[in-house]
């Protein structure tokens, strides 16, 4: 982690009827945990933030939740569903919303940021993933689980870019 590489521990489970992969991972961010979490709250950040992302829309929000329409995967495959976002302190857990439309069979997780000393976070993705039966889950689980291990390198990058740019435009008085 102090060298900035991500840690990942793979992940696969049976639970009920479904066959879940994904992991945890962690990775190393230069930037404190708010901007870090505020991020991982934006659906317009979640584009850039979270691997393979095409759209993330937002559907509705309450005061600590919000439900985000994503779009994720290649021009050869991709899936649409919507995951209901909770923000608690240091963390924003999500669970696919079953009630809208979804082309996966389930998912739920947590992204959770913790302070790694002055100005750094340490990102931690959860994500247990059934992406359901039939051709994506023989011949793309495999390649779909190092995409959700993945997500806190595309993390880091978005958010420490973000961070020098303000960084750039605080020096430059703009």
């Amino acid at each position: 982690l102090h060298e900035g590489d991500t840690v990942t521990f793979p992940l696969e489970f049976r639970r009920g009827d479904g066959k879940y992969t994904g992991g945890v991972a962690y990775q190393v961010v230069d930037a404190d945990p708010a901007a870090v979490l505020t991020a991982l709250s934006r659906p317009s950040a979640l584009v850039h933030a979270l691997p393979r992302t095409r759209s993330a829309k937002l559907v509705d929000r309450t005061k600590n939740s919000a439900r985000i329409e994503l779009n994720q995967g290649t021009s050869v495959v991709n899936a649409t569903y919507t995951v209901r976002l909770e923000r608690r302190p240091g963390e924003v857990r999500f669970r696919l919303d079953p009630t809208r439309p979804h082309g996966i069979r389930d998912v739920w997780g947590y992204f959770r940021v913790t302070s790694f000393g002055p100005g750094r976070s340490l990102v931690t993705v959860a994500v247990a993933l059934d992406v359901g039966a039939g051709p994506v889950r023989w011949f793309f689980e495999d390649r779909v689980q190092r995409v959700v291990l993945a997500a806190p390198r595309t993390i880091q990058r978005y958010v420490e870019s973000r961070s020098r740019a303000r960084r750039r435009v605080a020096q430059h008085g703009r």
